[in-house]
């Protein structure tokens, strides 16, 4: 059967899946929105932008840009997977496309006032009332208030950089006038005086004495006042507890037999998602939370060839897996994925399961098993399979026999788990890598329309095998 899947494209450049999506993007914004602009970052637009696609919206709109999004995406044939509201009034969204083992993220993000740190700084209203139409065919932010959007950006962001100071004074240089009532709104005398003179200059260098204190007035005059403070309070502890109760990263599990390729497709995937995600993390087997040994860098060519443990070293061994998970989990890996982090594991307790001869362990097989119900579990687990011959044909680091075992050992776990996807790993490394990336985006495409409320589109057909059966 041909592999047709809901994030395959015709176009194989990304720039050119990048450069459909803008247009459509922008198109759907001056049909389906009362006003709009883009923020920044639009120089090139639509033929050429690094991922982002920044855009204001009032308010109305703003709360029907998942919409809007999802029908971006049905008629770019890409997928929307991720959705992170970084502000109470913005939200950014990762679409992915995908030929072949090649994908591309595109990411619309869109604000309505302008948030930064929870504290407002410009009004949709007011920014949107002064838009200005940029001759590549779409409105933009008046100078004064993109001057205004961008120096904030950068001052809460800590950088300021030689590119960013020349696009901060060539956008004084075309209204100086609206550029120092913006300055003289969020800073009075001597800030405003150097600040006025470093964008007239473009010599930024004295920011980075007086970083600190021009972002503590700054700080000191927001564009929000008390009662519009407090109002909103309410609705900054509702975000607030929403990142801890739906954290906007995930978390991934690759399992197989050795053979399965598992190091060559996390090393593809990890490069791929960097583009939706804050930071991607690897781990391998264990958080190793309670301690850090060093490896040696010598390949592992005999993994049973050293005796199993006693019962108590056994048990030892248990106990030191399940706390290590816990506190792993609890430390290292939920506030990962509240600041949006992608953790990719490279085996996990599963494939003890499987082979605990690896860790020598010589106590009862349902101990282990009994710590992989309890620990916690990553959002999707993926089991690289492959026949047993093929498997053999890789690595021969074990008998044949063992092979034979292990690849139905790993099956059993694999269909017993709920979010479980089994792919098959004696594909071609381009075919492989193709379909854990739908894998991928399939789980969090689900993920994500839940939490937006939005209807999935019907999945077309494909060669992934994905089974939700019992937990164990």
């Amino acid at each position: 059967m041909p592999r047709k899947t809901l994030i395959d494209v015709e176009l194989s450049n990304p720039s050119q899946v990048k450069s459909k999506v803008a247009r459509a993007v922008i198109a759907a914004l001056a049909k389906e929105c009362k006003s709009y602009c883009m923020l920044s970052g639009y120089e090139n637009l639509p033929d050429s932008f690094d991922t982002d696609i920044d855009f204001m919206v009032n308010n109305q709109d703003f709360e029907r840009m998942p919409q809007i999004i999802q029908q971006v995406a049905l008629q770019t044939n890409t997928r929307l997977f991720h959705s992170v509201e970084h502000e109470i009034t913005a939200r950014s969204y990762s679409l992915a496309a995908q030929s072949g083992s090649q994908m591309t993220v595109v990411q619309p993000d869109s604000t309505c006032d302008y948030r930064h740190f929870g504290s407002l700084w410009l009004r949709a209203d007011e920014v949107l009332a002064a838009r200005i139409w940029h001759p590549r065919g779409f409105y933009i932010p008046a100078p004064a208030h993109e001057f205004a959007y961008y120096l904030i950006k950068r001052l809460n962001k800590r950088s300021i950089s030689p590119e960013h100071g020349l696009k901060l004074h060539r956008l004084y240089l075309e209204d100086q006038a609206g550029c120092d009532r913006m300055i003289a709104r969020f800073w009075k005398g001597t800030q405003q005086s150097r600040i006025r003179e470093m964008a007239v200059s473009n010599d930024w260098t004295k920011m980075s004495l007086s970083l600190e204190a021009v972002r503590s007035e700054l700080t000191q005059n927001t564009g929000e006042s008390a009662s519009e403070k407090l109002a909103f309070s309410s609705r900054h502890a509702v975000h607030f507890m929403r990142r801890m109760t739906q954290p906007t990263g995930g978390w991934i599990a690759l399992i197989g037999p050795d053979g399965s390729g598992k190091s060559a497709i996390i090393g593809a995937i990890s490069q791929q998602f960097t583009a939706a995600y804050r930071e991607v993390k690897l781990y391998h087997l264990r958080p190793k939370s309670l301690r850090r040994k060093t490896s040696s860098g010598t390949a592992v060519t005999d993994p049973h060839g050293r005796p199993p443990r006693g019962l108590l070293a056994s048990l030892a061994k248990v106990v030191d897996l399940a706390v290590d998970y816990f506190v792993g989990y609890f430390f290292q890996i939920a506030p990962a994925m509240r600041r949006s982090h992608l953790i990719i594991f490279d085996r996990y307790i599963y494939d003890l399961i499987v082979d605990s001869k690896r860790i020598r362990y010589g106590g009862p097989a349902w101990l282990l098993r009994f710590v992989g119900r309890i620990i916690p579990r990553p959002d999707l687990v993926i089991l690289l399979d492959a026949p047993a011959e093929t498997l053999w044909s890789r690595k021969q680091e074990v008998p044949f026999e063992e092979v034979v075992r292990q690849r139905a050992a790993y099956l059993d776990v694999a269909r017993n788990l709920s979010s479980a996807v089994i792919v098959n790993a004696a594909q071609p490394l381009p075919a492989v890598i193709h379909d854990v990336d739908r894998a991928i985006v399939d789980h969090f495409a689900r993920r994500a329309a839940t939490r937006l409320h939005l209807q999935l589109p019907e999945l077309r057909a494909n060669e992934i095998e994905v089974d939700a059966a019992s937990q164990w």
